[in-house]
């Protein structure tokens, strides 16, 4: 009766906590707070139910029934000059739920539930009337990823998984459109939709001190339905027809490889090396086709070119047990930009990222384990241009706060 009592706190403690979900960059990898704080450097070393997103494979080591739910709070400051004008985001806080389930269905077989975001972007710019304007004063993008998977133990030390990914994604964007001695008329353009995807992984014990893991993520194709409206809906002769209507637009989001291997020096200490391919060369523009194209009224679409470069993300983690109660972690990470820097906008403002974690595990009995983490982020600035207007583009130093709390139940 306890045990049933506990589980059905955890479950209505999970509904609490993924009410709200905002996201901050385009890619996220902060799925626990153990994760966190061991700079995602979890693919090869022990295993969590939060284990689903990055190497499902882990989950054989996870036996009975395991849930966990948790989620990461992050506040980011960034700064940005467009054509000599600078101009700073505001400053708020964003949320990232996550909640997984493990379940043992046989001996050598594992089914695992996931729920938890994988690309997001959150910024207005507080002045509609600076210059980054026409480009973009307002972006909103959330992403929410289910994922159910089948764990196989094909032997003591090599197992595999399989999963599917059951995305949703939403997307607004607020621009100026300059009127010349008219003024200006605002465009807002929303929309979302549903992809599909899969992920592969496996997991290896080459030895008692060296793990192996590696997982595969596909492209996940999004074809969002939606609307443009203008702040002004009007027809003015001679300038131009701005008619609110329906609007789509394709976003294919990358495919990752990811690859990790843990060491233990001695019993206490685990050592963790993971990098993480991202092909971001799939987002080479942002095309929005309208029912009444702006200035014109007529159908048509507008392309913005991005050209985004296949990048990289490289994480070194370590956790120290301290006692049975008592984990210690810390981490570095080095996060490559794919932004080209011939096609600078003032969309995600952020170059290469440099971040340090750290955490504490606590076991507190009768099946529960709780993680903590903080996480420092150091963006580098950047300089370009938007050779398909002219613009001249400059990221300043970036700076992100990140807390993360993960509760574990296990049955």
């Amino acid at each position: 009766m306890n045990k049933m009592f506990r589980l059905a706190a955890f479950v209505a403690l999970s509904c609490f906590c993924t009410t709200t979900t905002l996201g901050a960059g385009f890619g996220l990898y902060e799925f626990s707070a153990r994760g966190n704080a061991m700079g995602g450097a979890v693919l090869a070393g022990e295993a969590e139910p939060a284990s689903l997103a990055l190497n499902p494979a882990l989950i054989t080591d996870l036996k009975g029934t395991q849930l966990q739910l948790g989620v990461t709070e992050i506040t980011a400051s960034a700064k940005v000059n467009y054509n000599g004008e600078g101009q700073s985001p505001d400053r708020v806080w964003w949320t990232l739920p996550t909640f997984y389930y493990t379940q043992q269905l046989f001996e050598d077989w594992y089914f695992g539930l996931g729920a938890f975001p994988r690309f997001g972007l959150s910024g207005t710019y507080p002045d509609k009337n600076w210059a980054g304007a026409t480009d973009v004063y307002d972006v909103d993008v959330q992403s929410y990823s289910v994922q159910p998977t089948i764990a196989f133990q094909a032997t003591d030390r090599f197992s595999v998984a399989a999963g599917a990914e059951i995305m949703y994604f939403e997307f607004s964007e607020g621009k100026r459109i300059p009127l010349g001695p008219l003024g200006h008329n605002d465009l807002e353009v929303e929309g979302d939709s549903w992809g599909l995807g899969a992920i592969l992984a496996m997991a290896y014990k080459a030895n008692d001190k060296v793990n192996l893991g590696a997982s595969f993520r596909t492209r996940v194709k999004q074809g969002l339905d939606g609307t443009s409206k203008f702040s002004n809906p009007m027809t003015i002769p001679g300038v131009g027809a701005f008619i609110d209507g329906s609007a789509h637009g394709d976003i294919m989001l990358p495919a990752q490889l990811a690859l990790g291997i843990s060491y233990r020096p001695i019993d206490d200490l685990l050592i963790e090396f993971n990098w993480t391919n991202i092909f971001w060369s799939s987002f080479d523009d942002l095309t929005i086709s309208f029912e009444h194209m702006p200035g014109t009224g007529a159908s048509g679409s507008s392309r913005q070119k991005k050209e985004w470069k296949d990048t990289y993300r490289m994480g070194l983690g370590a956790e120290y047990t301290l006692s049975n109660v008592v984990k210690l972690r810390g981490s570095y990470i080095f996060d490559k930009t794919p932004t080209n820097d011939d096609y600078m906008d003032v969309l995600v403002p952020v170059s290469n990222r440099h971040l340090f974690g750290t955490g504490i595990g606590l076991n507190l009995g009768k099946g529960f384990i709780l993680d903590a983490s903080y996480t420092f982020l150091i963006g580098e600035g950047m300089s370009g241009t938007n050779i398909e207007n002219g613009a001249s583009v400059r990221y300043g130093q970036a700076f992100s706060h990140m807390a993360g709390l993960s509760l574990r139940y296990i049955l």
